[in-house]
């Protein structure tokens, strides 16, 4: 089974990528370009090693001027900036998904207390 699927996607599936693969040190300098001001270069390349740019780049995106289309991000901007809205909804997603296995938790609890009752009956 897993054979047939790997030939199926290495015969099927071969993406050609328009854009080449840029380096953390590469991407800093893109950004820099576009407007970014970044303190400390070393710093902000061991982040996008560790997250990555994709993953920062929906954090980047209120930054940019309009029309977004233009990669021109507004006067000010820094690095330290689009970290701190990163980390703010990282904070945001643990609350809430802590809180959401909660409501889990109780509603199963429920559910299980309800189909005890139903089965005594």
């Amino acid at each position: 089974m897993l054979k047939s699927a790997g030939r199926f996607f290495c015969r099927y599936m071969k993406t050609s990528f328009p854009k080449p693969d840029s380096t953390p040190k590469e991407i800093v300098q893109i950004l820099k370009s576009r407007g970014t001001h970044v303190c400390d270069e070393g710093k902000a390349e061991n982040y996008l090693m560790n997250i990555g740019y994709h993953r920062l780049s929906a954090y980047i995106f209120p930054f940019y001027k309009s029309p977004k289309s233009d990669l021109i991000l507004k006067g000010g901007t820094t690095f330290e900036q689009v970290m701190t809205l990163y980390r703010f909804d990282k904070k945001l997603r643990i609350v809430l998904f802590n809180e959401i296995e909660k409501q889990k938790k109780a509603f199963h609890f429920i559910k299980t207390g309800y189909n005890i009752i139903n089965k005594a009956q």
